[in-house]
């Protein structure tokens, strides 16, 4: 994604066209962000779109020496920490018991033949289906790279709190991935 100075400045400027050419070169790169932390596509396009907005108040405060991808992203992944944090309801929605965590077992896997089978959009529906909190704070400890300290603070849950929904998070992907091996018949294969 190349943004030209040009192009920042007259956003900044209020430029509504110059807005509109910025949104549609961010976009990819945003949107990809928000399906990750989002269920469906339009709770994904309204996050976009407020994280969107935060972008052009804070065009002005846009460090030059900075990658302006990296600057967008975590704009738009801190709004969505914002909106999680608004959602109380997504906490009460998590009432997990220890009987869940033992029935994902690693044991028996095969990761080659996983990675033969399942494509990125496969994975990705696997991630869709955890919980809130634990899809939340996977995304932010495994794929943007977070530590949990970090996610702790964030989040508003202790650092605990969040190795546990990381551990919860992978042993149940591992426990979908071992099913999905076990019945083929129900992915498809590449």
């Amino acid at each position: 994604m190349t943004i030209t100075p040009v192009l920042l400045q007259a956003a900044q400027r209020g430029d509504r066209l110059a807005q509109s050419q910025l949104y549609r070169q961010c976009f990819p790169v945003l949107m990809a962000v928000c399906l990750r932390y989002r269920r469906d596509e339009g709770e994904a396009m309204a996050a976009l779109n407020d994280g969107f907005l935060k972008i052009l108040k804070n065009l002005d405060r846009y460090p030059p020496e900075a990658p302006f991808e990296a600057w967008i992203r975590r704009i738009q992944i801190n709004t969505l920490i914002d909106m999680f944090r608004r959602e109380a309801k997504w906490r009460d929605n998590v009432l997990l018991s220890e009987k869940m965590e033992q029935q994902s077992d690693s044991r028996g896997v095969d990761w080659n033949e996983a990675d033969r089978l399942f494509d990125a959009q496969q994975l990705e529906n696997l991630l869709q289906r955890l919980p809130p909190v634990s899809r939340q704070v996977f995304n932010l400890f495994a794929l943007d790279g977070f530590s949990h300290a970090e996610i702790s603070a964030m989040l508003e849950i202790s650092e605990g709190t969040s190795k546990w929904h990381v551990s919860f998070a992978r042993s149940q992907l591992r426990a979908w991935i071992k099913a999905g091996l076990e019945d083929t018949t129900s992915i498809s294969v590449r």
